[in-house]
């Protein structure tokens, strides 16, 4: 069972992988419906992710439990170790992505709240913001 809850929880991280690079396409190229319409889609397979993961678990568990050897290095085969391997590369490298696509939606969050501010001013109070000064959307200037 071992080795095909590895390949689950693999399979998992590359469809997280995939859709985490779609998200980096779509957000440099202002698609935000399309990035919207995968987060369920992302959420479905985060929850797949953790159960799969937490039935791996289960699994090294027992195995340790039931093996005289508790070094799991020990008792795992070499594909077992060559697919932890690949899980822990895969790990590294949507962690990799992650970060990146979080530095855009920070800079598209600050284009969008610096748009939104200067629509509709506010003062600040201290660091808070509070009461609108008076505007209008639209100004003549002459």
């Amino acid at each position: 069972m071992i080795p095909h809850y590895l390949n689950s929880v693999v399979k998992n991280i590359d469809d997280l992988i995939r859709l985490t690079k779609d998200d980096i396409e779509d957000i440099k190229n202002a698609k935000n419906e399309s990035i919207y319409n995968r987060t369920k889609i992302k959420d479905e397979i985060i929850g797949i992710f953790e159960n799969n993961k937490a039935l791996l678990d289960n699994e090294l568990v027992k195995l340790i439990e039931n093996a005289q050897e508790k070094e799991l290095s020990n008792i795992l085969s070499e594909e077992e170790k060559q697919t932890l391997d690949l899980l822990k590369l895969r790990l590294k490298e949507l962690q990799k992505l992650n970060k990146e696509y979080a530095k855009f939606v920070v800079v598209v969050n600050e284009f969008y709240s610096s748009l939104f501010d200067r629509i509709f001013p506010t003062e600040m109070d201290d660091y808070k913001k509070i009461n609108p000064r008076s505007f209008s959307l639209l100004k003549v200037m002459a």
